[in-house]
């Protein structure tokens, strides 16, 4: 690399790099084009464990991707569920340092790292400019601006999706209810309708158990919702079936997004009746993010 590339690389990793105190554990940013203050005796344990857990993160752990050619993570962008793992952790790290409990700090920061890809970046980024490869700062910080922008997109996500499990296709669209919100109370309402295909060729009947949703709003508060069946039924699909329902969901925010799975018990026919049917292995079907958006133009 010539020394002007260098230079280059080096001016745009420091121009737009984001230095992250050890002591916040990758949490408490700012822009700087000066060297990061040095922390105090115990908060530089923190820091010197925060370099080694980056380090191990360029090995690579179960699940990650890395690529060595690039020297970073793959891009992986934060699901509704893992941001609010991710909020309550940073919301832990928060009381830690508050607290000065700097063992519990090293604790809830690795598991940070684990759940925030964002975070990941940011904390290899940190380590090379530290170790002055700009070139490599730079390409991190690209991950970065990737992240957030998909994270933007995953905030205005379609309002319908489709998915595939097991060939256990579901299908959702989502539509906002004018009539039946009142945003001057903060009280958006939606409703959605939901088709369910059995293209499972390794069973000759599948049957809905139960549903899991997670809801998220645009605050990013998550509220749970599970119960037995889809709106009082638990219907039985053979081959090529389908199932369609309509259900609703109010939000107190103008976008959130929905995503859950259901869960399924495969059935085979009995040998001894055609007409019978034996329940063989339980699964969970995916039901992939989609969004509820009352300013859509849709």
């Amino acid at each position: 690399t010539s020394r002007g590339g260098a230079d280059d690389a080096m001016a745009h990793a420091r121009c737009d790099v984001v230095v992250v105190a050890a002591a916040r554990g990758g949490l408490s940013r700012h822009r700087s084009t000066r060297a990061r203050p040095r922390a105090p005796a115990r908060l530089a344990r923190v820091g010197r464990d925060a370099v080694k857990t980056t380090r191990a993160m360029a090995v690579g752990k179960p699940g990650d991707e890395f690529d060595a050619s690039r020297g970073a993570l793959t891009r992986a962008v934060p699901t509704p569920s893992t941001k609010r793992i991710v909020k309550q952790l940073r919301e832990e790290l928060e009381r830690c340092v508050a607290e000065e409990d700097f063992a519990r700090c090293a604790e809830v920061r690795d598991k940070l790292l684990d759940a925030d890809p964002k975070a990941r970046h940011e904390r290899a980024m940190a380590l090379a400019i530290e170790e002055e490869r700009y070139a490599d700062a730079a390409r991190a910080r690209d991950e970065i601006r990737a992240i957030e922008a998909a994270e933007d997109a995953l905030e205005r996500a379609p309002s319908r999706s489709s998915c595939v499990t097991r060939g256990i296709r579901v299908d959702v669209e989502a539509v906002y209810q004018r009539l039946r919100s009142a945003p001057a109370s903060n009280a958006f309402f939606h409703t959605y309708t939901v088709t369910i295909t059995n293209e499972n060729n390794d069973a000759d009947a599948v049957q809905l158990l139960s549903r899991s949703w997670l809801i998220t709003d645009g605050q990013g508060r998550c509220e749970t919702v599970k119960g037995a069946g889809v709106i009082g039924q638990q219907p039985t699909l053979r081959k090529g079936q389908s199932f369609t329902y309509a259900s609703a969901c109010p939000l107190r925010t103008p976008r959130g997004t929905m995503e859950g799975f259901y869960r399924f018990v495969e059935f085979t026919v009995s040998e001894h009746d055609e007409n019978e049917l034996v329940p063989r292995d339980e699964f969970d079907a995916e039901i992939s993010t989609f969004g509820l958006d009352a300013t859509s133009d849709d």
